[in-house]
């Protein structure tokens, strides 16, 4: 029915017209579109500079899509408007119909809604590193349909905003502070007082691990190849790989240095030579 109506539109848009008429009509309309789409572009940008550092990037983000999605729907309606094509009738058409239950279908309706829950609560905002859906990258953009992130290996990331609502989601970046959790074993035969004074040592030493909170160090089970050990050590979040790195590092070259054995599963393989 949709279609119907919208081909008897254009045939009587072009009938009887001679082709100097029709040029200027079909330039009519295009120049008025690109008007409608300019001055909601102009909206766009006047009204992004004036929220300029008084509202979140992200919710910024979901204004000008708003707008920009405004001047789209206005420019199809005045196109359709000088075809002569009454839009009440092509809304109310089953084929309309039909792609709107589809469009619901395939859960965008969905993720619009959880969309707008997303920009009331704030789980995150644009610049945050987040994990969600199995993958962990950095914010980029949080629009009406879904989330724009970019992977550590600099990939390119879409995530509809229904998923995130429906799963478990971590902010990383959430706070200032984050914490590193170290789980290493030593050999039964290591004094583990020493052990851990070792550990808080090198901890103290490192510019990258916060004096507040404090380094933990706890002992978390006996296993079949060594004593495992727990060492946590809290720092800022931008420092995750600078202390990770550094930390190991100095432990090894201090437990080489000290004959401290980092015990490994061995495997003793007995030949029965034959007889």
């Amino acid at each position: 029915m949709n279609t119907e109506v919208i081909v008897r539109g254009v045939r009587q848009f072009i009938s009887g017209a001679n082709p100097a008429a029709l040029l200027g009509k079909l330039a009519g309309m295009v120049l008025t579109v690109i008007f409608i789409l300019a001055v909601f572009n102009l909206i766009q940008h006047s009204l992004g500079r004036l929220l300029k550092g008084k509202v979140s990037a992200q919710r910024d983000s979901m204004i000008r899509n708003g707008i920009r999605y405004t001047g789209f729907v206005l420019s199809f309606l005045f196109v359709f408007h000088r075809l002569g094509i009454d839009t009440s009738a092509i809304l109310g058409a089953a084929g309309i119909a039909g792609i709107v239950i589809g469009f619901a279908a395939q859960t965008s309706v969905a993720s619009l809604i959880a969309g707008f829950f997303l920009l009331s609560e704030k789980p995150f905002t644009v610049g945050d590193t987040i994990t969600a859906d199995g993958i962990t990258g950095v914010v980029l953009s949080v629009d009406l349909l879904s989330v724009k992130l970019r992977t550590h290996d600099n990939l390119f990331v879409r995530i509809p905003n229904e998923i995130i609502s429906k799963s478990s989601m971590v902010t990383i970046t959430r706070f200032p502070i984050r914490r590193l959790d170290l789980a290493f074993s030593v050999a039964y035969k290591e004094d583990l007082e020493r052990v851990r004074d070792i550990l808080l040592e090198l901890a103290a030493r490192n510019q990258y691990c916060l004096e507040e909170p404090a380094p933990f160090f706890g002992i978390d089970s006996f296993d079949g190849s060594g004593i495992k050990l727990l060492f946590n050590l809290w720092f800022e979040k931008s420092n995750f790989w600078n202390l990770k790195n550094s930390i190991l590092i100095a432990v090894k070259k201090r437990f080489e240095a000290e004959g401290i054995e980092i015990p490994y599963q061995k495997i003793d393989i007995k030949v029965t030579p034959p007889v």
